[in-house]
């Protein structure tokens, strides 16, 4: 693709056409994209030479190429010389910067530009406020996710589909069940259109921590709130049945998949055998296996381990 962007761009220049920054800033993105931002630093050095300086476009993709390989010193210096240069920051490169900090899981040097933000800079918005609550989660700093949505609150943003997500999904998954349950009823209450991705988030949560009922509960009462369960929202049940030593439950599950047009996919097809050989349901593991292999699905590393294992211990 970028091959042909560069082809076009040549055949531009030879009829006569020069390109102008956006043009060459779409050739800046796709480089960073494919990881290969020298190529891209080589295509603003050509801007250069004919006249044309990169603008907040230019710098924001050649910060975004270095963060996506995890060189956050490269970025931070690609954010410096656009200051330099007398190209103001705009909000998307606070935020693909703080987005780099966090993924590189450097918090403290997120926070810190975000309050540098909060000083001199644009306002932060909820791209900003998501990636760093997202981080501090990640990173199981809970209170001070927390924190940072009272402050987004203050500042008068609401908070978006993508930002209850992130603290629902946050409280989940750092065990704060009971918090992200008062979370779920209030998100409900207040009118918001709670997707599956809302209750596949909440189902997760309960199996993880062992509530395997309420899981059930609020699986069963999907078709209540207008809802069909996912390909995700079986297989998070499924797993979590053969876990706590119920492979009828979740055979019986697996095979009702269909019934809501959901087929099994390769992951629920190896999660489906891997628990079917944990507990012991080796006969119906290797026929379940075989029925997988015929459709077209691929064997991951721990079926095919399970299976191998099984051999091993037939063969002594």
């Amino acid at each position: 693709m970028v091959c042909e962007a560069i082809d076009t761009v040549q055949t531009m220049r030879k009829q006569g056409i020069e390109p102008d920054v956006v043009t060459y800033n779409i050739l800046v993105d796709a480089y960073c994209k494919e990881g290969m931002v020298s190529k891209a630093e080589d295509i603003v050095g050509m801007m250069r030479k004919q006249g044309i300086g990169p603008d907040v476009v230019t710098y924001n993709a050649l910060i975004d190429g270095h963060c996506l390989q995890n060189k956050m010193e490269k970025a931070r210096g690609v954010f410096q010389l656009m200051i330099k240069e007398g190209c103001a920051p705009n909000i998307r490169s606070y935020s693909v910067l703080i987005n780099g900090y966090c993924k590189a899981k450097r918090i403290d040097e997120a926070m810190e530009l975000f309050n540098e933000i909060s000083r001199t800079g644009p306002t932060p918005d909820n791209v900003t406020y998501n990636t760093l609550m997202q981080g501090m989660f990640q990173l199981g700093r809970v209170t001070a996710a927390c924190k940072l949505l009272g402050k987004m609150l203050a500042s008068g943003l609401v908070p978006s589909r993508v930002t209850c997500m992130i603290l629902l999904d946050g409280l989940c998954k750092s065990g704060k069940l009971k918090v992200a349950l008062k979370i779920f009823q209030a998100m409900r209450n207040s009118g918001l259109e709670l997707d599956i991705i809302f209750y596949n988030i909440l189902i997760d949560g309960l199996c993880k921590t062992g509530h395997i009922e309420e899981a059930k509960e609020l699986f069963h009462k999907l078709s209540v709130e207008g809802l069909k369960p996912n390909i995700y929202t079986y297989t998070i049940m499924i797993n979590e049945f053969c876990k706590v030593g119920l492979p009828d439950e979740a055979y019986q599950l697996f095979k009702s998949m269909g019934d809501d047009e959901c087929l099994p996919d390769s992951i629920s097809y190896n999660v489906m055998v891997q628990g079917l050989f944990r507990n012991n349901y080796t006969s119906k593991a290797t026929q379940l296996l075989a029925e997988m292999v015929d459709k077209g699905f691929s064997v991951d590393l721990c079926t095919a381990t399970l299976y191998v294992d099984l051999l091993l211990r037939n063969d002594k």
